[in-house]
């Protein structure tokens, strides 16, 4: 009896010992496979995070182009003062620039006259010069039909060394340059070492064409006549990318400027893609002409089994398994607490940085935010120049009707028209926001001819009244704009300018709609 009952105890005592330790396995792996599952969530959504980030950087970075091109539009000459006054004005904004140049086209035969006003400027008085491909080399130009070298530079000091540069004379700058002017938008180079610093991280140059007022600008071949220069904002990648933060992540990433579909590292040098898995993701960046790829990288270990120790212990704990088990369990259940924490504090960051993005999600047109600062850019600028600034508030007659008809997707897609036909009716250098609902802005510089300002919004208002498709099944329906029109005094603000449009945009609405009224200028005519 006392070897039956010994037996039977070392039996009862493997049966509960082993279920234990078989309890104990599978809680342990289930509870590291849920955090890894986790970590992986949160590292892609903060890489997300981040990538957006840097694509708002860019894009950021291509505006200020935009800006110094608006100084070049709104005088007929700008002087070596004026643009550094500009630059020391908008710079400070612009973390991630590392210098703006302006790149004068000379002739050969007035090369002489050129360089005798340059070289006082000049670090090294080499005239006109061109610079050895790594960068360390710099010799006069030999004699060409015509050369691009750099006439204005800031932030000064830091770049004078580059004043003379002859851009077309390096081949990757080059195609670039001509690609811009033929078609008359930004274009980006491939990265190469600075003059400035030849050991220092790789560079990129944007390049914005400025052509001569009053000529034909309508082909390949117009444009390139006309052109006068170029704005070339450059930027390093490697201090963009120091702009991420990634908190307590020590996260890695990488730069690659794709070339005929591979990528080609830009940051850092040397570096080789990875395949994208549970640590590696990758997303594209668009820059002007070319493409990036941004490659996220999480550190060695993430989501290893070394992130969950704890669960091992009640397997070491055998004799009072059902106290380890609980208290197994428990744990567990903190962490799984913890990290959805975390994770909801991720959300709210990301949703706090897409409440910052500049533009409108339905219709892809500036947002409130980038509206206003486009208006204090323009109201600068014209303190600065003169001109005429008009800013005009525009909402849409019958559009509450084909919402409550139709539904709120084909008021959507009708939305998405409107911008659309607005931004074909608008110049390039005017600006169309959406303020919200069926309410757009739109800014419009150097509105110093009234009949010419009559036939924009008379074509503005005519393209708007067109018929407009909603889709397949649907009939199309028909809806016409009240504009207001305020016009920028020498104290006049963003906010005052919107509420005098606003003012004058009710005024178009009792005047019948399908018009146009002008704050202050009592009963105007309209359409």
């Amino acid at each position: 009896m006392d070897w039956r009952a010994r037996r039977r105890y070392w039996a009862r005592l493997l049966v509960v010992g082993g279920g234990g330790v078989l309890i104990s396995v599978v809680a342990y792996l289930y509870s590291a496979a849920l955090e890894r599952r986790v970590q992986a969530g949160e590292f892609q959504r903060l890489a997300h995070v981040q990538f957006r980030n840097a694509q708002d950087l860019l894009d950021h970075s291509a505006q200020l182009l935009l800006a110094f091109r608006g100084l070049f539009m709104a005088t007929e000459t700008v002087e070596r003062e004026e643009f550094a006054r500009f630059a020391r004005e908008m710079l400070p904004s612009y973390p991630e620039v590392l210098a703006v140049h302006w790149a004068l086209r000379v002739p050969h035969d007035e090369r002489g006259a050129f360089e005798c006003d340059l070289l006082p400027f000049q670090e090294r008085r080499l005239g006109i010069f061109d610079v050895s491909a790594d960068a360390r080399l710099p010799v006069p130009a030999p004699a060409r039909e015509e050369y691009l070298p750099i006439w204005y530079t800031e932030p000064f000091e830091a770049h004078r060394r580059v004043l003379g540069l002859d851009t077309l004379a390096r081949p990757y700058n080059r195609e670039v340059a001509r690609d811009s002017a033929r078609l008359g938008v930004q274009r980006t180079t491939p990265v190469f070492p600075l003059l400035q610093e030849p050991d220092g991280p790789l560079a990129v140059a944007i390049y914005q064409p400025v052509y001569r007022k009053g000529l034909p600008l309508a082909t390949d071949e117009q444009r390139q006549q006309a052109l006068e220069g170029y704005l070339i904002l450059m930027l390093r990648p490697s201090v963009l990318l120091k702009a991420l933060s990634f908190e307590r992540l020590a996260m890695e990433v990488r730069l690659y400027d794709l070339q005929d579909g591979q990528p080609v590292a830009i940051h850092p040098r040397g570096a080789v893609p990875r395949e994208p898995g549970e640590r590696v993701v990758r997303y594209p960046l668009a820059v002007p002409g070319r493409q990036w790829l941004i490659e996220f990288v999480a550190p060695q270990g993430f989501g290893g089994l070394s992130a969950s120790i704890q669960p091992l212990l009640p397997m070491l704990a055998l004799l009072a398994l059902t106290l380890v088990l609980l208290l197994f369990l428990e744990r567990s259940h903190r962490g799984a607490i913890a990290l959805e924490r975390l994770n909801d504090e991720l959300l709210c960051r990301q949703r706090e940085l897409d409440a910052l993005a500049y533009y409108d999600a339905l219709t892809g047109l500036p947002n409130r935010l980038l509206l206003f600062d486009r208006i204090h850019m323009a109201l600068g600028l014209q303190r600065r120049q003169g001109g005429r600034l008009a800013v005009c508030v525009l909402d849409l007659d019958g559009f509450k009707a084909v919402n409550d008809r139709f539904g709120h997707q084909a008021g959507d897609l009708l939305l998405k028209d409107v911008a659309q036909r607005m931004l074909a009716v608008l110049r390039p250098s005017d600006t169309v926001a959406r303020l919200g609902g069926d309410e757009f802005v739109v800014v419009l510089s150097g509105a110093n001819d009234a009949p010419a300002l009559d036939g924009i919004l008379q074509r503005l208002l005519d393209r708007l009244s067109r018929p407009i498709e909603l889709g397949a099944g649907q009939p199309a329906v028909s809806v016409s704009a009240s504009v207001g029109v305020a016009f920028a005094g020498e104290h006049s603000d963003a906010n005052g300018l919107i509420r005098e449009a606003d003012l004058a945009m009710y005024e178009a609405k009792r005047a019948g709609k399908g018009c146009y009224r002008i704050f202050g200028a009592g009963r105007a005519a309209g359409l």
